[in-house]
């Protein structure tokens, strides 16, 4: 019992007789000290049943290919039916906070004329790469939503989207 004092430990309870005050169990690991901003963090994660897992690979399959540097570039068909915000006529800036890396959400103001002004919202679109009922779209269902902690980020879909390919960068 010694080795844990003043440690987060998971265990998994088995059965919890409605005669019995006390559940029953067993032991999984020791998550770490007391107080430990990334062992706190974890046990907030595993009581609210956050997904922490590593994506799996059938999910990763879903994902485009990319270059070396993780570079992508999109086809003609990628392109289709899309405009180009990048550059022309558009300032287009992030509304999301410095040092942000999923920027997925943009807006850009353009003068019309005497007395008016387009504002356009932009809204980074993963339907391009995620397809209705495929891996990756089942395990965005399953996770839900993104989880943002002080310190970190769980993502609902594999970073490659979040942050490069779904993110409004130029």
């Amino acid at each position: 019992a010694a080795d844990y004092i003043n440690q987060r430990i998971q265990v998994e309870i088995d059965a919890w007789d409605a005669t019995s005050k006390y559940p029953r169990g067993h032991y999984l690991k020791t998550l770490g000290p007391v107080g430990d901003i990334e062992v706190e963090s974890t046990v907030i994660l595993l009581e609210n049943d956050i997904c922490i897992r590593p994506f799996p690979p059938k999910v990763l399959r879903c994902l485009p290919a990319v270059g070396p540097n993780g570079e992508w570039d999109p086809t003609e068909a990628d392109t289709k039916g899309r405009v180009d915000f990048r550059g022309g006529n558009y300032r287009v800036f992030s509304v999301d906070p410095p040092g942000c890396k999923d920027i997925d959400d943009a807006l850009h103001v353009r003068p019309l004329g005497p007395n008016r002004t387009e504002v356009g919202v932009h809204i980074a679109d993963v339907t391009h790469f995620v397809a209705p009922g495929n891996a990756c779209d089942e395990e965005a269902r399953f996770r839900g939503t993104s989880v943002y902690l002080v310190q970190r980020r769980i993502d609902m879909l594999p970073t490659l989207l979040t942050t490069d390919l779904c993110s409004l960068v130029g």
